[in-house]
Order: structure tokens, then sequence, then C-alpha cells
């Protein structure tokens, strides 16, 4: 836990010689003034690069630029032009027929092969019939002022061709592309405004928290039920088991198959964008996963009989959260055949089952949930920035308890499945919020919270460090392989469809080894560097597995902007799925027919930008208060901070030129 201590006045002061005059006024001006001047520092690194980018304005001309589309790419497969530049598109096909999507344009090309020709159709007039044309023209840049901030739009292939369908896309980038350098000058300005609010702050303080049961009071009396986590659970068992059968006796085209779209798009967006960030573990609550082990294990779900004794002690290497990180990994490595294959997504799920059920003959709660489950390296992560929380509402009565129901159960209640006393959970990492706490406290001590402010950034093992890396390093990971238009990438690791194995190893050793290795090295060696910068008698391991919890922030908005850019482009896929799940003529949705349409195409971009900014300011200001913790001023703290911070902020950097173009 950090200590706050009180710190000298801000090293801008040195910087500005304004800010010498303003420190001697009272306190309350001084935080304004400087909470104004770093509000200015921030719009003018948005917008004096965004102006100096539209200033070199290039007269338009017309340019000729033939397309060739293949499985699985277009070459070219990033297009830059400036705007205003008349594009004259001819096209041609490599092997089978393929098209050319561009929303933004209002255009879909269909291409046949042999065939100098193709059939264009307006996607806002989907009733007219397609016009056969030699060439196609479009004027680079969108019209009207919303126009112009449009600079990267996307083309892809709506024609099937192949298990990896869908990956293929390519970019058109339009200059003058105010988002790239608005977006790398505040990147630039975060710091500097950091610095000058630097002072204001002495520590992340406590938590403000509103208790859910007492705005609630229908909430704990539901929780309190017997079989609530029972209520919940089964109907996801439900899906849980319509997802396998989709998967297995559905369509085998991944875009049509209600269970990979059920589980790759609608749950793991949801689960990134809503779950974790709004719910914590809520997930958790009721996932369906472990439900068949515990049956087997406890006899019962929803009531508490006596402990039973199991001979199997689960093993102390599969403890902490090495295990399922390595298998996060692993899904991670194999997760372009994952959900190009509908059957392979339909047996990884009852592979997890299978090894939850495993697990429910040690002694021993929930052993799979918390050392195996790969799901809940992401969870336990990135939990700790979520809103919901379970804590005890006062701590003095915990200290007080003698008997710790809450771990040991009661008749009303299974004791913590998860091995926790609710006084000493001050996190949310370990806990997997299942509430069987709140039924078995005899003191009504537990509640259900809404953090209002801060978030948990306590790294409790070296497991949890490299949990957080790893989970960076992968959301970068998915980016480029899956969002990137590089199409000879996606070849590399195609083991369904051209069976590329050996390339395919040469990229699963370079991911593990990246990882697992190089970026934990390359953090190491700058979290030593910060140590020799500021003179500090830090050990290196410990500080090195404090300062991880600053990947958190920018990981966790690399993943957001991962799944906004998913979920908004394969959002009609998941409604044609789930019209005819099965493939077998239903229409249940009115939906097995629609056409496809991304949802705020333009907007994608922006939206990723926008995540990357705020992760990298929070990862920043994280990084800063690691330091600050073991620092005897804010002078000291930033100059430790500087080698880890600019690894954030490089990384920060080629995030924002890869969404932007």
């Amino acid at each position: 836990m950090s200590v706050e201590k009180p710190h000298p006045a801000s090293p801008a002061a040195d910087i500005f010689p304004i800010l010498r005059t303003v420190r001697k006024r009272p306190g309350g001006e001084t935080a304004v003034m400087r909470r104004l001047a770093a509000l200015l520092v921030l719009i003018a690194g948005a917008a004096v690069p965004a102006w100096f980018a539209v200033l070199p304005a290039h007269r338009p001309m017309t340019r000729d630029i033939h397309i060739e589309a293949y499985r699985y790419g277009f070459s070219p497969s990033r297009i830059h032009a400036n705007r205003g530049d008349r594009l004259r598109l001819t096209f041609s096909t490599r092997d089978t027929g393929q098209s050319f999507f561009l929303q933004d344009y209002d255009l879909h090309v269909s291409i046949t092969p042999g065939n100098g020709e193709v059939s264009v159709q307006r996607l806002s007039r989907p009733d007219e019939p397609p016009k056969t044309m030699g060439a196609v023209e479009i004027v680079a840049g969108l019209p009207g002022w919303q126009g112009r901030l449009v600079s990267k739009s996307q083309f892809r292939n709506h024609t099937y061709n192949g298990p990896l369908h869908g990956t293929e896309r390519g970019e058109l980038i339009v200059a003058p592309n105010v988002l790239l350098y608005g977006g790398l000058g505040l990147l630039a300005a975060i710091p500097l405004a950091g610095i000058l609010v630097a002072g204001r702050q002495t520590g992340t303080g406590p938590a403000r928290r509103l208790n859910l049961f007492r705005v609630f009071p229908w909430l704990k009396h539901a929780v309190r039920a017997p079989s609530f986590q029972l209520n919940l659970a089964l109907p996801m068992l439900g899906i849980f088991w319509f997802v396998i059968l989709a998967g297995l006796f559905g369509t085998k085209v991944s875009g049509r198959n209600a269970g990979p779209m059920i589980i790759w798009v609608l749950w793991l967006s949801a689960l990134i964008l809503l779950l974790v960030p709004a719910g914590g573990r809520s997930w958790c609550t009721v996932c369906p996963l472990p439900t068949v082990g515990e049956w087997m294990q406890r006899r019962r779900l929803s009531r508490s009989p006596s402990e039973q004794k199991r001979p199997l002690i689960w093993p102390a290497w599969l403890k902490d959260a090495w295990p399922r990180v390595l298998l996060f990994l692993l899904l991670g490595t194999f997760s372009t055949a994952l959900v190009a294959v509908p059957a392979a997504t339909s047996w990884m799920l009852i592979g997890l089952v299978l090894m939850a059920v495993a697990s429910s003959f040690f002694s021993g709660q929930r052993l799979f949930c918390r050392h195996l489950c790969p799901i809940n390296s992401y969870i336990s992560l990135y939990a700790t920035t979520g809103r919901v929380m379970v804590r005890s509402a006062s701590p003095q009565v915990c200290a007080a308890c003698a008997e710790h129901f809450c771990l040991t159960g009661s008749a009303k209640g299974w004791g913590c499945p998860y091995g926790l006393c609710v006084g000493d959970i001050d996190r949310n990492n370990d806990c997997g919020a299942c509430m069987e706490c709140v039924k078995t406290c005899a003191y009504d001590n537990v509640a259900v919270f809404w953090r209002g402010s801060g978030w948990d950034r306590n790294i409790a093992t070296y497991g949890e460090a490299w949990q957080s890396i790893v989970m960076f390093a992968l959301a970068c990971l998915y980016c480029f392989v899956n969002l990137g238009a590089w199409d000879k990438v996606r070849d590399w690791i195609d083991i369904v469809d051209k069976q590329n194995w050996g390339t395919f190893s040469v990229y699963a050793v370079a991911v593990w080894i990246a990882c697992l290795g190089v970026l934990p090295s390359l953090w190491y060696l700058l979290t030593r560097a910060g140590i020799a910068l500021g003179k500090s008698n830090l050990i290196p391991g410990v500080q090195f597995r404090a300062a991880s919890a600053a990947l958190i922030p920018i990981g966790m908005a690399c993943w957001i902007a991962f799944a906004l850019a998913t979920v908004l482009s394969m959002l009609t896929f998941v409604l044609q799925s789930l019209s005819d799940p099965f493939n077998w003529g239903w229409d249940l949705l009115g939906m097995a027919g629609s056409p496809w349409h991304i949802i705020w195409s333009p907007a994608i971009p922006w939206l990723q930008v926008a995540c990357v900014l705020i992760g990298a300011a929070y990862s920043m200001r994280t990084l800063y208060h690691c330091w600050l913790d073991h620092s005897p001023s804010t002078r000291r703290a930033i100059v430790q901070s500087l080698p880890l911070g600019c690894f954030v902020w490089g990384a920060a950097a080629g995030m924002i030129c890869f969404f932007a173009g």
C-alpha cells in the first residue's frame, strides 16, 4: 500500500518563471492556475501540430491506381492521397472472385477473374441495379467539415473466399491527417501538463465509494438469496451450451456461425468495453465455466453443508498467476485459428470445462478460477480499474470479528471459494465476487460498492507483474494482426487454410520470447536506469514489480480500442448469425439477409486514438506515483520515472500512428 507524504513544490516552477510568483499565492489559487496552465498546454499540444498539418495544402491531381485483390489481402494494401485528389481505381483478382468494400465512400465493387470490368453498387442505394465500369472514380476526402476530420478509411473484401475471410483489409490515408498530428501533439503535451500539476496531489488518496446495498435495498435481498449465483449462472450455462452446439453443428463459415460471433465479438467486446471497466469482477459472478465442477465438488450449489475432505492437494507450482497467464498466452498464439474455425471455439470451451471439473477433485474451492482460467488473466488484472467491488462496510467490525464466517462458511453459505477474508480485501484482483461472504457474514458487514475514484495499483507478486506485461503485449499484437493492413503477417500465421506451420512456429516462438523475456527484461533495465538516475537505494526487483502497474491503463486502453473496432465492424454479422444460428434458413430476428454495415465507421480511428491518449495519461500518472511512494520529492520521482515513462510514451505514440494511419 502506498503511503502519502507531503511533497515540495512542483519542479515546473523552475521551468516556467511565472509559476514562481503563482506559488506564493494561497494554495487553492495555485492549484487552479496550475490546472489552467496544464489545460492550455494540452490544447496547444493538440491544436498546433494539427494546424501545421493543414498548412502545406497540395494541389489536387488525378491519379491512376490499380488494386489487385486476392486471398487474403489487397495490393497495394495502403493508398496515400491528398484531399481533393481524383482517384481512378481499376481492379483485378489474383485468384477467385473478390470485392472492394469502401463504406465511407459509399462504394462496393465486385471483381470477376479475367474481366477488366467490375460491377459497382452504391451502398446508399441498395435497390438500384449495379453498374458495369472499367474504372471507378472517387475524390479523396469526404465532403463537409466533418469529412475534413476523416483521414483514414478502411476498405475490405465482402466476398467469402476461405476460412480467414474478413481479415482482408486495406487503408486509404488522406492528407492532411489532422488526427495523427493532433494525437501525437497531445501525447507530447501530456507529460508536460502532468509536471505542471504534479505537486498538487500527494497520492491516489482514499477512493470515494457508494454502498449499493443502501441505494438499492432490493439488491441486498437478492444477493443474500441461497440460490443467487445459481440463478445467474444457469441461464449463462444454457447460452454456453448453445454456443458449443452452434460451433459444432452450424455453418463452417465463422462470420455466419453464432458460436464464434457470440464469443469473440459479442461477449469479448462486452467484457472489454463494459463488464470489466464498470463491473470489475462481475462476470465471475455469472460465469458458467466452473458450475459443473463446483456442483461435483459440493454435491449441491445453493446451500452450505460441511466441507468434504479431499485427499488431493493442489501443487504449489500451479499457484500464483503463472498458469493462467501462460494459458492465455497459448490461446492468444492460436487466436486466429480459434476464430476462423467454429468447431475450434467449441472445443476450447469444452476443454475449459473439463479443466474446471478436473481441478474440483483437489482440496480447495474454485482452483480453476484462481489459478488456471485464462479469462481470469484478463479480468483479474483489469478489474483493478473496475467500479464495482466487494468490501467490508466497516473495517473496525472486521477487525473485531473472531469467527471469520466469510472465510470458513456457515449454515447460510459457503466459505470464500477464493480463500479470502473480507477484512483483508483491498483490491479486485483476488475476489471473484461470488457473494458468498454477503450471505455468511454474521454482522451484516459485507456490501457491494460503486467506486467513484481511484483504482487498485498494488502488484502483489512477480507473476502479476508478468501478467501486466503479457496482457499489454497481446493487446498490441491483436491490433497489429487483426486490424492492420499487413496481409503477409496473417499469411505467416495461417495454419487453417494455407497450413503455414513453419512460419507460424517462428511467429509463436517470437511472441513467447518477446512476452516472457524481451519485454520484461527491457522493463527491468529501464527500472534500474530510473534508480540510477535518481541515485536511489531501491531494490530493482521490487520496484520492477511495483512499476508494472503502469502498464495496466495503457494495456486496457489498447484492448478497448481493439474491441471497439471489432464490435462496430462485426455487429451486423452477429445479428445475422443469431437470426439463423444453425444455418437452417431461419430468420429469428429478421436480420438474416441484412446488408453489412460498419457502425460509426469514420469515427472508429478517433475513438481508438482517444483510448490510447487516456490510457497513456493514466499510465504516466501511475508511473509517477509508483516512484513517488519511495521518493523524497516530486523532482526525484519525475527524474526516476523518465526511462519507463519514455517506454510508455513510445508505445502510445506507436499505437496512435497505427490507429490514425
